[in-house]
């Protein structure tokens, strides 16, 4: 499992050492974000509303922005709900502890898979076996501290600063592959506010950039929310294991004549 797979098919998870290195975190940096991700862990369920940003670099090294709105509601063990959308992709997300459905509102088509009995198991298959990498999903994981801090080489604290509108507790951590920054919101209720995850080993080093919104730990989820019920007209199709390459669920449809989603 690997923390914060906000950036879609790149995990977090760097690689240590063959020596099993120690990682040097400043402690203030890790009381700060183990207080976020023990918050997240003892929440029975949330919502957010959120914004991602992501960089992509071209052929030509020309570095360009992509935004898309995220809404996600989770109910732990194993429920999930997530709708996904920016101008050229519209995509629904649900797990109702037995099935992951995906549909694609702009071709009215859906697909829908058997799945484990946790969410933290279904994350994990959506991944390896059908290439289904869902943006912030590492927040609903059952036990986020030890999947953040994994394969964490150093992380360090660089004091308050406004995200959101908050003023949030700065936080950077380095791993092989990697660089991620993170603001938890000060006081009683750290939430994580805004994150940045850097490929630095990429061409163009793109950025990978999440702004939360709102969070709803207060409102309870009905049942009804993780239950998929198929619109007027909408055809169901067969999902494609696709882990060569990963995305936010694309189910793509097995005759010529059929729409394609796109990624």
């Amino acid at each position: 499992m690997k923390f914060l797979a906000w950036a879609g098919a790149v995990s977090l998870l760097a690689v240590t050492t063959d020596a099993q290195t120690v990682p040097r975190v400043d402690p203030q940096a890790e009381r700060v974000l183990r207080a976020a991700c023990q918050y997240l862990a003892e929440a029975p369920y949330f919502s957010i509303n959120a914004e991602i940003w992501r960089e992509h670099v071209n052929e030509e090294g020309e570095k360009v922005q992509f935004s898309r709105s995220m809404e996600m509601e989770i109910r732990r063990p194993n429920r999930l709900h997530a709708e996904i959308a920016s101008p050229h992709s519209d995509r629904v997300f649900w797990y109702d502890g037995k099935s992951l459905t995906v549909l694609d509102r702009k071709q009215n088509v859906f697909s829908s898979v058997n799945m484990p009995a946790t969410l933290d198991e279904t994350i994990d298959t959506a991944r390896d076996q059908f290439g289904i990498d869902f943006p912030m999903i590492d927040l609903a994981v059952s036990d986020p501290w030890t999947n953040a801090m994994a394969k964490v080489i150093t992380g360090r604290y660089f004091g308050l600063a406004p995200a959101m509108g908050f003023n949030c507790h700065h936080l950077a951590f380095t791993q092989e592959n990697i660089d991620w920054q993170i603001w938890v919101q000060d006081g009683p209720q750290p939430l994580i506010r805004k994150f940045i995850i850097t490929h630095k080993n990429e061409p163009g080093v793109p950025e990978f950039t999440g702004l939360i919104r709102e969070w709803d730990f207060n409102s309870r989820i009905s049942a009804n929310t993780f239950a998929f019920q198929a619109p007027p007209g909408a055809m169901k199709i067969q999902m494609h294991g696709d882990a060569a390459q990963p995305g936010e669920g694309v189910p793509r449809p097995t005759g010529a004549t059929e729409p394609r989603s796109t990624r």
